[in-house]
């Protein structure tokens, strides 16, 4: 699991929060131990991944000038490839 990299909020401002809020880690620590065991040989390749999920901003001390908000939708693209040659073709589509 990726429970290391988790990070708990107790508390909003001074305020104590009535139960935790758990903050997840990047994608990065959650998929690519799955990718290590979809992954079992060459033939497996290449590996492309969509990911959406809402994202909450740590720091928020002034929106301004662009209108901003905490939590707002984001998507991953993730890829695991043969060659290097065959992941910057990959870069090169995107």
């Amino acid at each position: 699991g990726f429970a290391p990299e988790v990070a708990w909020v107790t508390r909003a401002g001074r305020s104590p929060l009535a139960r935790a809020l758990a903050l997840r880690p990047t994608s990065e620590a959650v998929i690519h131990p799955y990718m290590a065991r979809w992954i079992r040989s060459h033939r497996d390749l290449p590996l492309r991944l969509n990911q959406w999920c809402n994202v909450i901003r740590w720091e928020f001390s002034c929106p301004m000038p662009f209108i901003r908000t905490r939590e707002f939708l984001w998507q991953e693209g993730h890829t695991a490839h043969a060659t290097q040659v065959s992941a910057e073709e990959e870069v090169g589509k995107a």
